[in-house]
Protein backbone atom coordinates (compact mmCIF):
# COMPACT_ATOMS: atom_id res chain seq x y z
CA UNK A 1 0.00 0.00 0.00
CA UNK A 2 1.62 3.67 -0.97
CA UNK A 3 1.60 6.05 1.55
CA UNK A 4 0.13 9.85 0.45
CA UNK A 5 2.19 12.87 0.61
CA UNK A 6 2.21 14.39 3.61
CA UNK A 7 0.28 18.18 3.61
CA UNK A 8 3.96 19.84 3.70
CA UNK A 9 4.44 17.85 0.46
CA UNK A 10 1.84 19.18 -1.19
CA UNK A 11 1.05 22.53 -2.22
CA UNK A 12 -2.66 23.68 -3.86
CA UNK A 13 -1.20 26.11 -5.94
CA UNK A 14 -4.83 28.43 -5.45
CA UNK A 15 -4.20 27.99 -1.40
CA UNK A 16 -1.40 29.97 -1.95
CA UNK A 17 -0.67 33.81 -1.04
CA UNK A 18 2.34 34.27 -2.93
CA UNK A 19 3.32 31.84 -5.72
CA UNK A 20 6.87 33.15 -5.81
CA UNK A 21 7.25 31.36 -2.79
CA UNK A 22 6.11 28.32 -4.51
CA UNK A 23 8.96 28.62 -6.99
CA UNK A 24 11.56 28.92 -4.32
CA UNK A 25 10.23 25.84 -2.43
CA UNK A 26 10.15 23.86 -5.96
CA UNK A 27 13.77 25.33 -6.50
CA UNK A 28 15.26 24.51 -3.62
CA UNK A 29 13.88 20.45 -4.01
CA UNK A 30 15.03 19.97 -7.06
CA UNK A 31 19.07 21.44 -6.09
CA UNK A 32 18.52 19.04 -3.88
CA UNK A 33 18.01 15.73 -5.81
CA UNK A 34 14.49 16.41 -5.37
CA UNK A 35 11.77 15.14 -7.77
CA UNK A 36 8.73 17.43 -7.50
CA UNK A 37 5.47 16.49 -9.92
CA UNK A 38 3.69 19.56 -11.35
CA UNK A 39 1.39 20.37 -14.17
CA UNK A 40 2.46 21.99 -17.06
CA UNK A 41 0.20 23.27 -20.28
CA UNK A 42 -0.78 19.53 -21.46
CA UNK A 43 -0.37 17.23 -18.50
CA UNK A 44 1.52 16.86 -15.48
CA UNK A 45 5.07 15.91 -15.23
CA UNK A 46 7.43 14.64 -12.99
CA UNK A 47 10.61 17.00 -12.98
CA UNK A 48 14.47 16.81 -11.71
CA UNK A 49 17.60 18.64 -12.00
CA UNK A 50 19.83 17.06 -14.69
CA UNK A 51 22.98 17.54 -12.73
CA UNK A 52 21.45 15.45 -10.12
CA UNK A 53 22.01 11.97 -10.83
CA UNK A 54 20.46 10.53 -8.08
CA UNK A 55 17.39 12.91 -8.62
CA UNK A 56 17.40 11.93 -12.65
CA UNK A 57 17.46 8.17 -10.96
CA UNK A 58 14.87 8.88 -8.91
CA UNK A 59 12.85 10.21 -12.42
CA UNK A 60 13.18 7.60 -14.09
CA UNK A 61 11.98 4.91 -11.23
CA UNK A 62 9.21 6.92 -10.69
CA UNK A 63 8.22 6.77 -14.32
CA UNK A 64 7.69 3.39 -13.71
CA UNK A 65 8.29 2.67 -17.55
CA UNK A 66 10.30 -0.09 -19.07
CA UNK A 67 10.47 1.39 -22.43
CA UNK A 68 13.81 3.32 -23.35
CA UNK A 69 12.35 6.72 -24.46
CA UNK A 70 13.79 10.12 -23.45
CA UNK A 71 13.33 12.06 -20.53
CA UNK A 72 12.51 15.61 -21.88
CA UNK A 73 15.20 18.38 -21.48
CA UNK A 74 13.42 21.83 -20.84
CA UNK A 75 14.68 25.37 -22.28
CA UNK A 76 14.26 28.23 -20.85
CA UNK A 77 13.88 29.93 -24.39
CA UNK A 78 13.83 29.17 -28.29
CA UNK A 79 17.20 30.63 -28.31
CA UNK A 80 19.10 27.90 -25.72
CA UNK A 81 18.17 25.08 -28.64
CA UNK A 82 21.85 25.92 -30.04
CA UNK A 83 23.31 25.69 -26.87
CA UNK A 84 22.28 22.11 -27.15
CA UNK A 85 21.88 20.93 -30.68
CA UNK A 86 24.76 21.66 -32.72
CA UNK A 87 23.20 21.45 -36.54
CA UNK A 88 19.51 22.39 -36.83
CA UNK A 89 17.97 22.32 -40.37
CA UNK A 90 16.11 24.87 -41.83
CA UNK A 91 12.64 23.49 -41.20
CA UNK A 92 13.80 22.55 -37.44
CA UNK A 93 14.79 26.25 -36.71
CA UNK A 94 11.16 27.43 -38.29
CA UNK A 95 9.33 25.06 -36.05
CA UNK A 96 11.58 26.35 -32.81
CA UNK A 97 10.94 29.98 -33.20
CA UNK A 98 7.25 29.64 -34.29
CA UNK A 99 5.92 27.33 -31.90
CA UNK A 100 8.37 27.80 -28.86
CA UNK A 101 7.15 28.25 -26.13
CA UNK A 102 4.53 25.63 -26.76
CA UNK A 103 3.12 22.60 -26.49
CA UNK A 104 5.99 20.32 -28.74
CA UNK A 105 8.72 18.17 -28.11
CA UNK A 106 11.44 17.74 -30.63
CA UNK A 107 13.79 14.51 -30.62
CA UNK A 108 16.79 15.14 -32.35
CA UNK A 109 19.52 12.36 -32.34
CA UNK A 110 22.70 12.34 -30.61
CA UNK A 111 24.90 12.51 -32.88
CA UNK A 112 23.90 16.49 -33.30
CA UNK A 113 23.59 17.40 -29.45
CA UNK A 114 26.64 18.50 -28.44
CA UNK A 115 27.47 21.94 -26.55
CA UNK A 116 25.46 21.26 -22.66
CA UNK A 117 24.35 17.46 -23.81
CA UNK A 118 28.20 16.64 -22.98
CA UNK A 119 28.74 18.73 -20.24
CA UNK A 120 26.00 16.57 -18.59
CA UNK A 121 27.39 13.98 -15.58
CA UNK A 122 28.20 10.43 -17.41
CA UNK A 123 25.46 8.63 -15.06
CA UNK A 124 23.03 11.04 -15.90
CA UNK A 125 23.45 10.62 -20.24
CA UNK A 126 22.41 7.11 -20.20
CA UNK A 127 19.40 7.90 -17.95
CA UNK A 128 18.30 10.92 -20.23
CA UNK A 129 18.74 9.60 -23.38
CA UNK A 130 18.92 5.13 -23.24
CA UNK A 131 18.23 4.90 -26.95
CA UNK A 132 19.92 7.69 -28.41
CA UNK A 133 17.57 10.57 -29.06
CA UNK A 134 17.76 13.94 -27.20
CA UNK A 135 14.19 15.17 -26.59
CA UNK A 136 14.07 19.25 -26.30
CA UNK A 137 10.95 21.33 -24.99
CA UNK A 138 10.16 25.20 -24.54
CA UNK A 139 7.08 24.73 -22.31
CA UNK A 140 4.91 27.59 -22.23
CA UNK A 141 2.97 26.97 -18.54
CA UNK A 142 4.00 30.31 -16.62
CA UNK A 143 4.79 27.87 -13.31
CA UNK A 144 7.18 26.31 -14.91
CA UNK A 145 8.92 28.91 -16.73
CA UNK A 146 9.37 30.65 -13.20
CA UNK A 147 11.32 27.60 -12.21
CA UNK A 148 13.38 27.54 -15.13
CA UNK A 149 14.31 31.02 -14.72
CA UNK A 150 15.02 30.38 -11.07
CA UNK A 151 17.15 27.02 -11.51
CA UNK A 152 20.48 26.89 -11.19
CA UNK A 153 20.57 23.61 -13.53
CA UNK A 154 18.70 22.28 -16.54
CA UNK A 155 16.11 20.22 -15.99
CA UNK A 156 14.52 16.85 -17.19
CA UNK A 157 10.79 15.99 -17.28
CA UNK A 158 8.83 12.81 -17.96
CA UNK A 159 4.85 12.37 -17.80
CA UNK A 160 2.38 11.26 -15.29
CA UNK A 161 -0.27 8.20 -15.81
CA UNK A 162 -3.14 7.88 -13.90
CA UNK A 163 -4.59 4.29 -13.12
CA UNK A 164 -5.71 4.36 -15.99
CA UNK A 165 -2.47 4.55 -17.47
CA UNK A 166 -3.42 7.89 -19.85
CA UNK A 167 -1.51 11.01 -19.51
CA UNK A 168 -2.35 12.70 -16.28
CA UNK A 169 -4.53 16.42 -16.78
CA UNK A 170 -5.01 16.60 -13.16
CA UNK A 171 -2.82 16.29 -9.99
CA UNK A 172 -4.84 13.43 -8.54
CA UNK A 173 -2.55 10.91 -10.08
CA UNK A 174 0.26 12.65 -7.94
CA UNK A 175 -1.38 11.82 -4.63
CA UNK A 176 -0.79 8.47 -4.07
CA UNK A 177 2.98 8.63 -5.74
CA UNK A 178 5.52 7.01 -2.95
CA UNK A 179 8.88 8.49 -2.95
CA UNK A 180 8.01 12.12 -4.80
CA UNK A 181 9.09 15.04 -2.96
CA UNK A 182 7.07 17.59 -3.94
CA UNK A 183 3.79 17.99 -5.66
CA UNK A 184 2.03 21.19 -6.87
CA UNK A 185 -1.87 20.84 -7.78
CA UNK A 186 -2.18 23.85 -9.98
CA UNK A 187 -5.61 22.49 -11.42
CA UNK A 188 -6.62 20.90 -14.45
CA UNK A 189 -4.04 21.45 -17.57
CA UNK A 190 -4.55 23.72 -20.43
CA UNK A 191 -4.64 20.96 -23.09
CA UNK A 192 -5.46 18.37 -21.09
CA UNK A 193 -3.30 16.32 -23.86
CA UNK A 194 0.32 15.40 -23.86
CA UNK A 195 3.00 17.10 -26.46
CA UNK A 196 3.60 16.58 -30.06
CA UNK A 197 6.69 14.61 -30.64
CA UNK A 198 8.18 15.98 -33.69
CA UNK A 199 11.34 13.79 -34.83
CA UNK A 200 13.84 16.24 -36.48
CA UNK A 201 15.73 15.08 -39.43
CA UNK A 202 18.48 16.30 -41.91
CA UNK A 203 15.57 16.04 -44.75
CA UNK A 204 12.27 17.33 -42.25
CA UNK A 205 10.51 15.72 -39.70
CA UNK A 206 8.01 13.22 -38.80
CA UNK A 207 5.48 13.09 -36.05
CA UNK A 208 6.76 10.36 -33.21
CA UNK A 209 3.69 10.84 -31.03
CA UNK A 210 0.25 13.04 -31.91
CA UNK A 211 -0.69 15.86 -29.07
CA UNK A 212 -1.62 18.91 -29.08
CA UNK A 213 -0.49 20.44 -32.31
CA UNK A 214 -1.43 18.76 -35.49
CA UNK A 215 0.25 17.22 -38.43
CA UNK A 216 -1.28 20.05 -40.39
CA UNK A 217 -0.50 22.91 -38.49
CA UNK A 218 3.26 21.40 -38.48
CA UNK A 219 3.25 21.09 -42.14
CA UNK A 220 2.21 24.93 -42.29
CA UNK A 221 5.02 26.15 -39.68
CA UNK A 222 7.17 24.07 -40.87
CA UNK A 223 7.15 25.85 -44.10
CA UNK A 224 9.02 28.76 -45.70
CA UNK A 225 6.63 32.15 -45.31
CA UNK A 226 7.13 35.00 -47.21
CA UNK A 227 6.23 38.18 -45.95
CA UNK A 228 5.76 41.47 -48.60
CA UNK A 229 5.43 44.81 -47.32
CA UNK A 230 3.96 48.50 -48.55
CA UNK A 231 2.30 51.37 -46.48
CA UNK A 232 -1.58 50.80 -47.26
CA UNK A 233 -1.48 47.22 -48.04
CA UNK A 234 -3.83 47.78 -51.42
CA UNK A 235 -1.52 48.11 -54.22
CA UNK A 236 2.61 46.92 -54.17
CA UNK A 237 2.68 44.64 -51.64
CA UNK A 238 -0.44 42.24 -52.39
CA UNK A 239 0.28 42.69 -56.01
CA UNK A 240 3.54 41.12 -55.33
CA UNK A 241 1.77 38.76 -52.92
CA UNK A 242 -0.28 37.81 -55.69
CA UNK A 243 2.61 37.58 -58.60
CA UNK A 244 4.88 36.00 -55.90
CA UNK A 245 2.19 32.64 -55.73
CA UNK A 246 1.49 32.41 -59.65
CA UNK A 247 5.45 32.54 -59.90
CA UNK A 248 5.55 29.77 -57.11
CA UNK A 249 3.25 27.48 -58.71
CA UNK A 250 4.61 28.12 -62.22
CA UNK A 251 8.43 26.47 -60.53
CA UNK A 252 7.03 24.08 -58.47
CA UNK A 253 4.21 22.67 -61.22
CA UNK A 254 1.43 22.75 -58.64
CA UNK A 255 -2.36 25.01 -58.11
CA UNK A 256 -1.91 27.99 -56.21
CA UNK A 257 -4.43 26.51 -53.73
CA UNK A 258 -1.66 23.97 -52.99
CA UNK A 259 1.42 26.23 -52.09
CA UNK A 260 0.82 25.72 -48.70
CA UNK A 261 0.75 22.09 -48.83
CA UNK A 262 4.34 22.20 -50.31
CA UNK A 263 5.19 23.99 -47.49
CA UNK A 264 5.23 27.97 -48.78
CA UNK A 265 3.06 30.76 -47.44
CA UNK A 266 3.06 33.91 -48.91
CA UNK A 267 1.44 36.95 -47.21
CA UNK A 268 1.48 41.04 -47.38
CA UNK A 269 0.91 43.70 -44.90
CA UNK A 270 1.32 47.38 -44.70
CA UNK A 271 3.27 49.71 -42.13
CA UNK A 272 0.19 52.01 -42.30
CA UNK A 273 -2.85 49.79 -43.10
CA UNK A 274 -5.97 49.95 -41.55
CA UNK A 275 -7.49 46.37 -41.38
CA UNK A 276 -10.17 44.93 -44.20
CA UNK A 277 -9.63 47.64 -47.48
CA UNK A 278 -10.12 46.03 -50.73
CA UNK A 279 -6.92 46.50 -53.31
CA UNK A 280 -6.68 48.77 -56.09
CA UNK A 281 -9.34 48.64 -58.71
CA UNK A 282 -5.85 48.64 -61.65
CA UNK A 283 -3.91 45.78 -59.18
CA UNK A 284 -6.97 43.84 -58.95
CA UNK A 285 -7.37 43.86 -63.08
CA UNK A 286 -3.62 43.76 -63.63
CA UNK A 287 -3.30 40.63 -61.61
CA UNK A 288 -6.13 38.98 -63.22
CA UNK A 289 -4.53 39.21 -66.32
CA UNK A 290 -1.41 37.91 -65.14
CA UNK A 291 -2.53 34.94 -63.88
CA UNK A 292 -3.14 35.53 -60.59
CA UNK A 293 -6.13 37.14 -57.69
CA UNK A 294 -6.87 39.79 -55.44
CA UNK A 295 -10.64 39.41 -55.59
CA UNK A 296 -10.46 38.40 -52.20
CA UNK A 297 -7.87 40.61 -51.07
CA UNK A 298 -8.73 42.54 -47.88
CA UNK A 299 -5.55 44.99 -46.41
CA UNK A 300 -3.95 43.89 -42.75
CA UNK A 301 -1.33 46.05 -40.65
CA UNK A 302 2.18 44.47 -39.82
CA UNK A 303 2.23 42.60 -36.60
CA UNK A 304 5.21 41.82 -34.26
CA UNK A 305 3.99 38.17 -34.42
CA UNK A 306 4.16 38.13 -38.58
CA UNK A 307 7.87 39.25 -38.75
CA UNK A 308 8.94 37.05 -36.43
CA UNK A 309 7.78 34.18 -38.18
CA UNK A 310 8.40 35.07 -41.60
CA UNK A 311 11.71 33.65 -43.20
CA UNK A 312 11.61 36.53 -45.59
CA UNK A 313 10.63 40.04 -45.43
CA UNK A 314 10.49 42.16 -48.43
CA UNK A 315 10.09 45.71 -48.39
CA UNK A 316 9.02 48.22 -51.23
CA UNK A 317 11.18 51.01 -50.28
CA UNK A 318 13.65 51.90 -47.98
CA UNK A 319 10.94 53.62 -45.77
CA UNK A 320 8.99 50.31 -45.87
CA UNK A 321 12.09 48.61 -44.50
CA UNK A 322 13.19 50.62 -41.46
CA UNK A 323 9.30 50.78 -40.20
CA UNK A 324 9.57 46.88 -40.08
CA UNK A 325 12.79 46.63 -38.57
CA UNK A 326 11.38 49.36 -35.78
CA UNK A 327 8.98 46.84 -34.94
CA UNK A 328 11.15 44.03 -34.73
CA UNK A 329 14.86 45.29 -34.85
CA UNK A 330 15.64 41.47 -34.81
CA UNK A 331 14.51 40.65 -38.05
CA UNK A 332 17.13 42.14 -39.63
CA UNK A 333 18.75 39.23 -41.19
CA UNK A 334 15.27 38.30 -42.47
CA UNK A 335 14.73 41.78 -44.05
CA UNK A 336 15.18 43.02 -47.32
CA UNK A 337 13.93 45.75 -50.24
CA UNK A 338 12.49 43.65 -52.54
CA UNK A 339 14.61 45.32 -55.44
CA UNK A 340 18.45 43.07 -55.29
CA UNK A 341 19.71 46.19 -56.34
CA UNK A 342 18.48 47.50 -53.70
CA UNK A 343 16.14 50.47 -55.26
CA UNK A 344 12.23 51.60 -54.04
CA UNK A 345 9.43 49.90 -55.91
CA UNK A 346 7.11 53.43 -56.82
CA UNK A 347 4.06 53.73 -55.74
CA UNK A 348 1.11 53.45 -58.29
CA UNK A 349 -1.39 54.56 -56.19
CA UNK A 350 -3.92 57.29 -58.49
CA UNK A 351 -2.34 56.28 -61.49
CA UNK A 352 -3.68 55.27 -64.65
CA UNK A 353 -3.68 51.36 -65.57
CA UNK A 354 -0.78 51.36 -67.68
CA UNK A 355 1.11 52.55 -64.92
CA UNK A 356 -0.29 49.85 -62.14
CA UNK A 357 0.84 47.26 -65.38
CA UNK A 358 4.65 48.42 -65.36
CA UNK A 359 4.36 48.07 -61.62
CA UNK A 360 3.54 45.02 -61.84
CA UNK A 361 6.26 43.97 -64.56
CA UNK A 362 8.77 45.28 -61.99
CA UNK A 363 7.59 43.35 -59.54
CA UNK A 364 7.15 40.34 -61.19
CA UNK A 365 11.22 40.70 -62.50
CA UNK A 366 12.45 41.72 -58.80
CA UNK A 367 10.61 38.31 -57.47
CA UNK A 368 11.55 36.33 -60.18
CA UNK A 369 15.58 37.09 -59.01
CA UNK A 370 14.69 37.20 -55.35
CA UNK A 371 13.25 33.65 -55.86
CA UNK A 372 16.38 32.41 -57.61
CA UNK A 373 18.65 33.21 -54.53
CA UNK A 374 16.33 32.26 -51.88
CA UNK A 375 16.69 28.87 -53.93
CA UNK A 376 13.64 28.15 -54.93
CA UNK A 377 13.66 25.20 -57.83
CA UNK A 378 12.07 25.58 -60.84
CA UNK A 379 10.50 22.08 -61.98
CA UNK A 380 8.99 24.00 -65.07
CA UNK A 381 12.80 24.18 -66.31
CA UNK A 382 13.47 20.29 -66.14
CA UNK A 383 13.65 18.60 -69.04
CA UNK A 384 11.04 15.91 -69.14
CA UNK A 385 11.64 11.96 -68.59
Amino acid sequence: MTESLSPSQWIDLAQCDDARDVVHRAVACLAQGGVVGLGLETVYCLAASALNPAGVAKLRELRGESESRPLTILLKGPEETTDWVSHIPETSRRLVRRLWPGPVTLLFPKDACNGLYQRLPDEVKPLISPNGDIALRCPEDRLIRHILRFSPAPLVLSLVRGADQAPAATADALRSMSGLDMAIDSGPTRYGQVSTTVRIEENGWSVVREGVVDAETLTRLSGLILVFVCTGNTCRSPMAESICKVLLSRRLQCPVEELQERGYAVVSAGVAASTGSPAATHAIEVLRSMGGSLDRHRSRGVTTELVQQADCLFAMTTDHLDALLNVVPGAQPRAFLLDPEGNDVPDPIGADLPTYRRTAETIERMLTQRLDQIGIPDLSKRPAG
